[in-house]
């Protein structure tokens, strides 16, 4: 047996597909709004953290040069050098003098190397980096010169892997009787660990805002289901002036239903209807009179289906029906529906009576067009310009129509053999 969806039942199916999507949204902006404060978050956390790691690195270029203008030894220099990489994640620190050449370093096998020599080396690739800019030994020369202090990596304006430091200061050791020389300190600090720690701090942000956000837009979701929805549903599925289904609605609803039908080959029927001389009612008794007409045509075909059965105003004084129906029975409904709609004038309020009859065209699953929508509509449409065409204010079937007149030839035939006797 065919199920047909009820109003009710098509009404909760667009229901529920709306609120999945409004649901799906609401997630999609919860996530976004929580990706955006964590983003936002991220960058303010990351940059504070790049300006005191900047502070660390400027403190521990004073702390470092101390033994380049103390006039203490050398060996001292290199000792502070080397003590700063183990205890404060300095993978690097190296002083290079005006000449170019490493005078001390915390790895010891850098030491009296030229500078050029040195980025040579497989393991410095950060060093590289930070003299990627001076090519030739003369521009290398003359880089030794620049204060830089910058980050290496990923996202290298808020943080990287490495914070590289270099600036240049009077060179006074013990016993080196170079005065007005200057070297460059250079340090290569690693960073990855306040990075690590800052992204951490984002991703609980993250966590942390889509708690308050999700329960915010469940609480609004569930408000809009409550109030908002329902009232959305039924403006977009009714025709404001006559109450019935609308274009849109009566097409997506009515497809759906003929669907159905096919898989469970049950007969349906589709009718076109028009209001005889509607634009004389306007003309002549006014446009109040007109909508009065509309709204009592639709209503009392709402009344003649049942509630399996779709009703639509497809626009103007145009309205369609699809009842589950064989073609015959669909049509003396639509008869019977015809003649009551004419025994009941519409009454305006000057006091007038107006009358109203229909002009009707029904075609039915049975013909050519099968379960098609856009067939069926096409078929009932040529059959509505047949009632008008013979008078209006009529049901016209083409179906049934051919067939009666098919047997009217048969009859006639077979009456010519009998008398031909």
């Amino acid at each position: 047996m065919l199920h047909l969806l009820s109003a009710p039942a098509r009404s909760d199916l667009l229901s529920q597909r709306v609120n999945r999507q409004l649901w799906l949204e609401m997630l999609l902006a919860a996530a976004g709004a929580s990706a955006l404060m964590a983003l936002v978050a991220g960058f303010l956390v990351l940059s504070k953290g790049a300006q005191e790691l900047q502070r660390d690195a400027e403190s521990l270029q004073r702390q470092l040069s101390v033994g380049l203008t103390s006039y203490e030894p050398l060996h001292n220099l290199q000792r502070r050098l080397q003590t700063a990489a183990v205890a404060q994640e300095v993978e690097s620190a190296l002083v290079v003098d005006q000449r170019g050449l490493v005078l001390a370093a915390s790895n010891g096998a850098l030491v009296g190397l030229p500078l050029p020599h040195v980025l040579q080396l497989p393991n410095q690739h950060h060093l590289r980096e930070l003299f990627a800019e001076c090519p030739s030994t003369s521009t290398l020369i003359a880089c030794l010169t620049r204060d830089e202090v910058v980050f290496h990596g990923p996202l290298p304006w808020i943080g990287g892997d490495v914070l590289m430091t270099m600036r240049q200061y009077p060179l006074a050791l013990e016993g080196g009787g170079r005065f007005g020389d200057r070297a460059s300190l250079i340090t290569i600090t690693n960073v990855r660990a306040a990075r690590t720690e800052a992204l951490a701090f984002v991703l609980q942000v993250f966590v942390a805002g889509l708690l308050p956000l999700g329960a915010g837009c469940v609480g609004l979701m569930l408000q809009l289901r409550r109030v908002l929805i329902p009232e959305l549903l039924r403006l977009a599925q009714i025709d404001a002036l006559s109450g019935v289904y609308n274009r849109r609605a009566f097409t997506e609803a009515a497809e759906e239903l003929l669907r159905r039908a096919q898989q469970a080959e049950r007969p349906m029927a589709v009718a076109l209807i028009d209001v005889d001389f509607f634009k004389q009612v306007n003309d002549t008794h006014g446009h109040d009179a007109g909508d009065q007409v509309i709204r009592q045509v639709s209503e009392l075909l709402r009344q003649a289906v049942r509630s399996t059965d779709l009703v639509g105003r497809l626009g103007g004084d145009e309205f369609a029906i699809l009842v589950q129906l064989p073609g015959d029975a669909a049509t003396q409904m639509l008869e019977r529906t015809r003649q009551m709609i004419n025994a009941t004038p519409v009454s305006t309020a000057e006091g007038q009576q107006v009358q109203v009859n229909l002009s009707v065209g029904v075609t039915s699953t049975a013909g050519q067009a099968g379960y098609s929508l856009d067939g069926l509509m096409g078929a009932a449409d040529a059959a509505l310009y047949a009632a008008k065409d013979r008078g209006r204010g009529q049901v016209v079937n083409l179906e049934s129509d051919s067939q009666a007149a098919r047997g009217r030839r048969s009859e006639s035939f077979g009456y010519w053999q009998v008398g031909g006797l």
